[in-house]
């Protein structure tokens, strides 16, 4: 017996002996409708140690049987190290749960996609072949010839065993051929998994950046830019913020600053402000997801082309699942602070969020 229940991603940081990671997760959402979500009662969440000296990040999905045991693990995709997708699979297994009830009556429920990343603090470099194939592509793009560098950027990112300076550097140049086809969910895509990379590098202190700071403030700025041009005022903001933290030099921050505040003033002045949304996948064939920060306490979707599966609004202490679909707008409640909404379904859907004043 089955069933089927709203996933959400959870996202969470863990520091690690000279290492860092990041758990990204879908669980189960509030107990609705008599379901009760499966609860862990023993094995360890699984993850990595300081004896694996490689770096590695990797997609798993399971699925939670009636009995509470785990079935169905599976690597969805990983950066091709044998030795920790094993280590990782057997982790998975080994797990035991109280069964998810509906109504009382066990039900096999699917978990994940579940994005787990490990990395070290050394130095960075990429491996001859893979600088080779690196620096063949940027020659194409130079000469304007994106389709082939996004060939020889297709071979990068299959290259097993990749470390995460070299995850970063295709990150950037498919993010560079996406802005050059007028991309900016993929250009978007490719530079928030480089941020992901650098910024879990900041929390852990780490010595060797995988950006180095002046490229990165440029980089920031960028992602500033893609926000404010979608109408993400409050993301562009925390993007801003993230900006002054790192004590950018005082040209950029004063272009970011005035850009911001100008963007504000258009926002302000529309009474119904619309950001583009695409669900991307986790991984080849998954399910997509999409997240942003909400700037007005009513908002709602229009112009969907594709399929939703639900829709989350998660701030700061209070979370719920929202209605969906809806004949008419979601408001925030009353008191609840710093909000994002978080939309799942089928990889590709389109929409458009819309705030209203």
């Amino acid at each position: 017996m089955s069933a089927t229940f709203p996933l959400r991603i959870l996202r969470s940081a863990a520091r690690a002996l000279a290492a860092g990671s990041l758990v990204i997760g879908a669980l189960p959402a509030l107990a609705q409708g008599g379901f009760v979500p499966p609860e862990r009662i023993s094995g360890s969440s699984p993850s990595l140690d300081a004896s694996f000296t490689q770096e590695a990040w990797l997609v798993y999905t399971y699925t939670v049987g009636e009995n509470g045991n785990v079935a169905d693990a599976t690597i969805q995709s990983s950066n091709g190290i044998p030795s920790v997708d094993t280590h990782m699979l057997n982790q998975i297994q080994a797990m035991r749960f109280t069964p998810a009830t509906r109504n009382g009556t066990p039900v096999e429920v699917p978990a994940g996609p579940v994005v787990y990343t490990w990395i070290l603090d050394i130095p960075r470099a990429m491996s001859p072949a893979y600088n080779t194939t690196y620096e063949q592509a940027w020659e194409k793009f130079r000469a304007g010839d994106y389709d082939g560098a996004f060939d020889l950027a297709a071979q990068l990112k299959e290259m097993p065993g990749r470390n995460a300076y070299e995850d970063v550097k295709f990150q950037i140049l498919a993010a560079s051929i996406a802005s050059r086809w007028d991309d900016p969910a993929t250009e978007m895509q490719h530079l928030k998994r480089v941020m992901e990379f650098q910024n879990l590098a900041d929390r852990n202190r780490f010595k060797h950046p995988y950006v180095e700071p002046e490229h990165y403030a440029l980089m920031l700025a960028r992602v500033h830019t893609l926000q404010l041009d979608n109408n993400q005022l409050a993301d562009a903001q925390a993007t801003f913020n993230q900006i002054m933290m790192r004590g950018s030099g005082d040209e950029l921050i004063q272009k970011v600053q005035s850009a911001q505040q100008a963007a504000q003033a258009r926002f302000l002045a529309n009474p119904d402000v619309a950001t583009r949304g695409e669900l991307t996948p986790l991984y080849r064939g998954g399910p997509g997801a999409w997240e942003t920060r909400l700037t007005r306490d009513n908002f709602n979707l229009q112009q969907v082309r594709g399929d939703i599966s639900w829709v989350y609004l998660a701030c700061l202490g209070n979370e719920q699942q929202l209605p969906y679909p809806s004949s008419r707008p979601w408001t925030v409640p009353a008191g609840w602070k710093e909000c994002k909404v978080e939309i799942s379904g089928r990889a590709g859907t389109r929409f458009e969020l819309h705030q209203l004043k």
